[in-house]
């Protein structure tokens, strides 16, 4: 009984404990975060939905814990309280999903949430307002399609124009300051890294949102950790109803001068299956193309001595005018833009694209172009060197070329999802280039007595074939839920290229007191190849709640080879049997780097913190044949730290800082100690002695948007500086100079080669302030921007610091009253200033603005009427240069057939007949002025049908 009682007293006193404990166990487990993951898709084909909102409320309080939104794969990922909550999920266009969930198990995986999209057909609540013009996403920045109304057959790229901190030009897309590289559409590839045909080839009615985000690398994606290889972005996010159909245009048109233009572009939409075809054939200097397929097209019909090896790419400010055409019903008939395109263009182009999704686990891209192209280029080129404070020589260049251009570019992405902790990407990509070019030169060199110095007919003839291939492939393992992951990647690359080149010329100089004269007949036989290849593993290891660590190791390796053969005309043999040392090479380098890192990443709710230090050990070796042996071996240590922040202030401001490391090795053509003689006057070598050059970088942007007042606030920063600049040391020979290597440097003549020089810095701000006109229902968008550039160079063993200082500003008001009425007028002002530490002569001040005027109008029946003009004016170049002329781009179209598909449409390119390239630049060595042939007025009738059917 006592044995008993004393059982029941110890239980009565005890069992207040358990309770106690049990609770505080659970309530540590309350107190430890959850992960919280799922994926949104349509709930009748499956469809991922990227953008869908998320939002967690709290069931004890109805307060709203989370907010998120679904990635461009539909899937969602946060981490979470455990706990019970109520889960909406909307989406536009769908029915909102509500549901109660618990929040216990980590992870807690919802699966597939499907939610139903509204009816169409119901129409009895009628909903009126200004739709949010943008709205802030952690990085990304959304747009609303329906906030900017543009006529019902602009394309992507007219929408996004008008959207504030996104401008385009001729030298391509930006977003909030940055260069946009890659465009996707639903968060898949489209024609590769070509941002242009995505937003020229698809109409802006099927567009429900476009987000500006930095995709990261595809490792960085898998690890989680930003290793400074990323992208501006474009997701063009589709309306859902657009996404099965077919769509596109077929337009044809011709005009006076035997001017033509053709084309068509399909695209074939079904679910998941995409097809895109397009093609075009024109001579009215349209290109819709990436600069890879031009890299053998544009440069190799290039004036022999222009821009090479005489400074001027050092500290280079060149303005410009002219203009290329767009006109037609069928072609881009965006804001008229200006900017140089040198001479007459022909373009032949086909491109082929697909995506699809096998089995729910491979996401495939594949795309094909092929790119036939001519151009037809004459310049007289006129330049000024300043040798000293007292004395200057002019260079006169009269130039005829014509280049002819076929590129194949093929590339693919595939995204294998194994299972839930394997994923693989592979990302081949092969082109083939063959290229010929002729050109003809006439080239003077006078003192400032016009005393001829110097004389030079040459005539260049150049073949080139060539290939690349690369391929990537990045694989991870996760290891556990709580971050804990390997990845491994490994790219490899070879470019391989077959030059065959003849150059005939006569010179005359002086050698002495007397006037010679040099015949040049030779052939040159060469061929570079390049190998690489690149991996890199990575482990990462979850570090307290919000901490991650990461160990990487990379090792990369390139091999690289020049060889090139000059042989002269040989009068007796009758053959290029003679052979020139100084002009031939064989030379091999290799460059080897090791890399260890250790990195660390906090996360929390607001901040984003990651800093990572690596120590690299690179080796560089070259092994010179010819001209000369000679064998060089070189290492380099080098700490590389980085750091990134991102602190989101609230839900529409953030801020993000960026600071990397890098460094670069001299090319093979840099390290090359050879003479290239393309312009007997203008002579240029490579250097053995360079080294690697090391930068910082530093990147620092602001993003506030009210989606309440539609009004967008960007600010952005950018800084690059790097010691050991691989810079460019010239010579002007002001008497007959004897080279290192024994040749002869006649009076007058240039010679140039590359060297290391410290001192380079490039710093860029610009900011962006956009907010709606309501009382003229347009949206005004306000721009500046400011920066410096720091630039050393060489001149006659004398180091010359060149300092360009440029401000601009600009405003532009789009119209958003009506499909129908469709208007953007833009104001843009630079003013630039140049200083030279050497020669003070070279100092420029100069001021140009730019006006444009792009106004279309549908009226009565089916009439169209599109107008774009534009003034240029340029102050302070000198009086030849000043310019001040207006470029007027005319149609008159009218629509036809069922639903207006069909439209017929009068043009004239260049109304005024005003459209001039002309051209100066400054650089630390002259002042060069150029002429160039250019497209100038001509009429065009053109016929184009709609493509339009799609299938809800």
């Amino acid at each position: 009984m006592n044995k008993l009682f004393i059982l029941i007293l110890t239980l009565l006193v005890a069992y207040p404990a358990f309770p106690q404990q049990r609770r505080e166990q659970m309530d540590q487990a309350l107190r430890t975060p959850a992960d919280l993951k799922g994926i949104v898709r349509d709930g009748s084909d499956k469809i991922p939905l990227p953008g869908a909102h998320i939002s967690l409320v709290h069931q004890r309080d109805s307060s709203i814990a989370y907010n998120t939104a679904t990635n461009t794969d539909g899937s969602f990922s946060l981490q979470v309280l455990r706990g019970r909550y109520l889960m909406k999920v909307s989406f536009i266009g769908y029915l909102t999903d509500e549901r109660a969930i618990r929040v216990l198990e980590d992870p807690t995986d919802l699966g597939e949430i499907l939610i139903s999209q509204l009816d169409a057909r119901i129409d009895e609540v009628k909903i009126e307002g200004q739709a949010s013009t943008a709205i802030l996403k952690g990085d990304t920045i959304q747009f609303h399609a329906a906030a900017y109304k543009t006529n019902p057959d602009a394309s992507a790229e007219d929408l996004i124009r008008k959207m504030p901190g996104i401008t385009v030009d001729p030298s391509g897309v930006k977003a909030q300051g940055e260069d946009v590289r890659k465009v996707l559409v639903d968060g898949r590839e489209f024609f590769g890294d070509d941002p242009s045909i995505a937003l020229r080839n698809l109409p802006a009615e099927m567009i429900e949102r476009i987000q500006v985000y930095d995709r990261m690398s595809d490792q960085a994606q898998l690890t989680g950790f930003d290793d400074g290889q990323a992208v501006k972005t474009i997701n063009i996010v589709t309306r859902l109803d657009r996404r099965s159909g077919q769509f596109g245009k077929i337009y044809s048109g011709y005009g006076d001068t035997e001017r033509y233009q053709m084309g068509l572009n399909t695209n074939i939409f079904k679910d998941q299956t995409r097809i895109s075809i397009i093609g075009m054939s024109n001579n009215i200097n349209q290109q819709n193309f990436s600069s890879e397929d031009l890299s053998g097209f544009m440069t190799s019909g290039r004036r022999p001595g222009m821009g090479r090896g005489t400074g001027s790419g050092e500290g280079m400010r060149r303005v410009a005018g002219g203009a290329t055409p767009l006109i037609g019903g069928g072609v881009d008939r965006g804001e008229f833009i200006i900017g140089q395109r040198s001479g007459l263009n022909t373009t032949h182009s086909l491109g082929i694209n697909y995506t699809d999704q096998w089995k729910e686990k491979i996401n495939a891209n594949a795309s094909y172009f092929l790119n036939i192209s001519r151009n037809d280029t004459e310049t007289v080129l006129e330049r000024e060197y300043f040798l000293d404070e007292a004395d200057n020589q002019f260079y006169s260049e009269l130039d005829e070329s014509g280049s002819r251009n076929q590129n194949h570019r093929f590339n693919a992405r595939i995204e294998y999802k194994i299972n839930e902790n394997n994923t693989l990407f592979i990302t081949p990509r092969f082109s083939i280039q063959e290229t010929e070019s002729d050109s003809y030169s006439d080239i003077t060199n006078l003192l400032a007595t016009n005393e001829i110095i110097g004389l030079s007919e040459t005539g260049n003839r150049r073949i080139w074939d060539g290939y690349t291939f690369s391929n990537g492939l990045n694989y991870r393992l996760r290891l556990n839920e709580q971050g804990r992951s390997l990845t491994a990647n490994l790219n490899t690359n070879i470019n391989n290229n077959k030059y065959l080149y003849f150059l005939d010329a006569l010179s005359s100089y002086y050698e002495g007191p007397v006037f010679i004269n040099d015949l040049i007949d030779q052939r040159s036989d060469s061929k570079t190849l390049t190998m690489g290849i690149n991996s890199s593993l990575v482990y990462t290891e979850p570090l307290g709640e919000k901490g991650l660590v990461q160990l990487n190791y990379n090792l990369s390796y390139s091999d690289n080879m020049s060889d090139k053969i000059t042989n002269s005309w040989d009068i007796i043999a009758q053959a290029y049997n003679s052979f020139e040392n100084d002009l031939s090479n064989e030379l091999t380098n290799g460059y080897l780097t090791n890399r260890a890192g250790l990195g660390y990443r906090l996360r929390g709710e607001k901040y984003n913190l990651q800093a990572e230090l690596s120590y690299q050990h690179a080796n560089l070796s070259a092994d010179q044949k010819i001209p000369y042996e000679i064998l060089i071996e070189r290492s380099f240590q080098s700490l590389m730290p980085s750091a990134m922040f991102t602190y989101n202030f609230s839900r529409t401001q953030n801020l993000r800082i960026h600071y990397r490391t890098f460094t670069n090795a001299p090319s093979v053509n840099q390290l090359q100690d050879v003479i290239d003689n393309s312009n007997p006057l203008i002579l240029n070598t490579g250097n053995p002695d360079l080294k690697q050059s090391y930068s910082h970088f530093f990147m620092t942007r602001y993003s506030n948007i009210n989606p309440e007042k539609s009004r967008t606030f960007f600010a952005f920063i950018f800084g690059n500086f790097t010691n050991d600049f691989i810079g460019s040391y010239s010579l002007i020979a002001q008497r007959d100079t004897i080279l290192p290597n024994g040749l002869l440097l006649p009076r007058g003549a240039q010679f140039s080669q590359p060297r290391n020089l410290d001192g380079f810095a490039n710093v860029r701000s610009m900011l962006t302030y956009g907010f709606p006109i309501r009382p003229l229902k347009s949206n005004l968008n306000l721009t500046g921007s400011i920066s410096y550039s720091r630039t050393p160079g060489m001149i006659n063993d004398q180091i010359n610091i060149s300092n360009t200082w440029n401000a601009s500003g600009g405003l532009s008001v789009s119209s958003n009253i009506s499909e129908n009425i469709d208007f953007n007028l833009s104001y843009n002002a630079n003013y630039s200033i140049s200083e030279n530490s050497l020669r003070p002569q070279l100092n420029s001040n100069y001021f140009y603005h730019l006006t444009g005027i792009r106004f279309n109008w549908i009226f009565l029946k089916g009439w169209v009427l599109r107008n774009d003009i534009n003034n240029l004016l340029y102050t302070g170049l000198g009086e030849e240069f000043n310019e001040n002329y207006w470029l007027w781009n005319l149609n008159l179209g009218k629509k036809f057939l069922a639903n207006n598909q069909a439209e017929i449409t009068f043009g004239v390119y260049d109304l005024l007949d005003q459209n001039k390239s002309v051209a100066r630049s400054f650089t630390n060595l002259y002042v060069e002025d150029s002429r160039t042939n250019i497209l100038n007025r001509f009429f065009m009738l053109t016929l184009t049908y709609n493509i339009r059917h799609f299938t809800i």
